[in-house]
Order: C-alpha cells, then structure tokens, then sequence
C-alpha cells in the first residue's frame, strides 16, 4: 500500500514538471488564432480577468470566502492555460462596422494537447449617419471544428454577427488545416 502511494506520488510530481509549454512558440493556441485584415482584434485574456476580479469581488463583499476562493483558483487554472498555450481566445470588430449594424465575431483556440499535458500543473500550481435599412441585418453564425496542426489537436469556436465574418473565421482555419505545419 505504502509502495502503491509513493509510486502515486511520483508520478503526480513528475507530472508537474515544466513542459516548456508557452503562448508564443509556433504550436500555441494564440498562435493559431486568425489575423483579420479590416478587423481590430482584442485578446480576451483582459476581459475574463475582469470578470473573475468582479465576480470575486461581489463574492468576497457578500461574505462568501468559499466562493470567492473557488473564483480565483478558476481563474487561476484558466489563465495558467493562456500562459502555457493551451487556450485562446479574441474579440474581432470590423473597421467599417457600426453601432446599428456591428460585423463582430469572437474566436477561441484550444490546443487539446497541450490541455492534457498542463492539466495538473495548472490545477495545482459609432457611424449611424451610415445606417440604412440593409445595414440593421444581423444575421449570427457559428461554427466549432477541430483540426491537427504540428501533431496536436486543436479545436476552435467561433462566432459572428454575419455570415461574412464567420466566412474569414472558418477561410483561416481551413487554411490552417491544410499548411504545412499540419499533419
């Protein structure tokens, strides 16, 4: 039994070892996000980190110490995938968009491999004079899919406001499927 713990023990260490995972060498989720021209992307890193400081926040001042530790230890996790390339994700606005009719879209990036071999280190350790009747069209899309690039699995999502911006989404992520980095 002793033995069988040690052996345990060893494994769960050696499992936390550093994997040399990081978000900008050629394999990482960010990497492999799209790079739109006419689009302002925005990392949505800041944006979840702001959430997680909000939600704790409420939490901690509502007396909650167990949520409020639940809260940090998630967003923790989360941004330990970022930091090792295991997840990404972006906001995309389009350069001519407007209020009224906004071409925006979101994406996010999984390197499922990577996920599996960080898994235990991160649980441990304005334009409306523009706007006319066509430009109120909102039509959302969406998609999800997976590919192998670098011999890892990686799996996207995405969504837009208009066919047109899951167009380029899905236009890059076939691309990438079939680059040479892929096998």
């Amino acid at each position: 039994m002793r033995l069988a713990c040690l052996l345990m023990t060893i494994a769960l260490l050696a499992a936390c070892g550093d994997t040399g995972n990081e978000a900008d060498d050629a394999n990482s989720a960010q990497r492999l996000l799209p790079n739109l021209a006419g689009y302002v992307a925005t990392d949505v890193d800041t944006s979840i980190d702001s959430a997680f400081a909000a939600l704790g926040g409420a939490a901690l001042m509502g007396g909650q110490i167990g949520i409020t530790a639940a809260i940090a230890k998630a967003e923790q996790i989360l941004q330990c995938f970022q930091d090792r390339g295991a997840l990404a994700a972006r906001w995309y606005q389009h350069s001519g968009s407007t209020l009224t009719a906004p071409k925006v879209g979101a994406t996010l990036v999984i390197n499922q491999s990577r996920v599996n071999q960080e898994l235990i280190n991160c649980a441990l350790g304005g334009q409306e004079d523009q706007a006319s009747a066509q430009n109120f069209a909102i039509e959302p899309c969406a998609s999800a899919g997976g590919l192998t690039y670098g011999g890892d699995s990686i799996s996207y999502i995405y969504v837009g406001s208009h066919p047109d911006v899951c167009d380029v989404f899905q236009l890059h992520f076939d691309n990438l499927g079939s680059a040479t980095g892929s096998n």
